[in-house]
């Protein structure tokens, strides 16, 4: 008996380790087309995908707002493997790592599913600044 609550106490830290691990697997996202979306040549766009083993993540940081602006303005689309999410709002927030601390916009995909190595990451951001001029970049890495 004392084993088994032995062997199942250290089978739950096991668990809890790998589902609270920092990331599983991650990859940092290229721009393979479109313009740079970055706030500044001090100040650059990254982005990057992450699994830690219950939830993908798609993020993109250091957007310039006045080309790819935050709210309904832009039109977004995420893949990690064969899942697939339109619509998702850029949002304003600070520069990350960048001195001084800039406004920028921001992407963020969340999604429950399971990532392998070589599963792929794609995200498309296509937007109409105040000008109305159009503005399109695209991500993409494989984890």
């Amino acid at each position: 008996m004392r084993r088994n609550i032995i062997t199942m106490t250290i089978g739950a830290v096991l668990l809890s380790a790998a589902v609270y691990a920092a990331f599983l697997l991650r990859v940092t996202l290229n721009r393979t087309a479109g313009e740079d979306p970055s706030v500044s040549p001090a100040c650059l766009s990254v982005g990057d995908a992450r699994w830690d083993g219950v939830l993908a993540r798609i993020s993109l940081n250091n957007m310039d707002p006045a080309r790819f602006p935050a709210g309904a303005a832009c039109q977004t689309e995420a893949r990690i493997g064969g899942v697939t999410r339109t619509g998702i709002a850029l949002a304003a927030v600070p520069s990350e790592g960048c001195l001084p601390i800039v406004p920028t916009t921001s992407y963020v995909f969340k999604t429950a599913t399971v990532v392998t190595p070589g599963t792929n990451a794609q995200l498309r951001i296509r937007c109409v600044d105040a000008a109305g001029v159009r503005h399109e970049t695209q991500y993409a890495g494989k984890f």
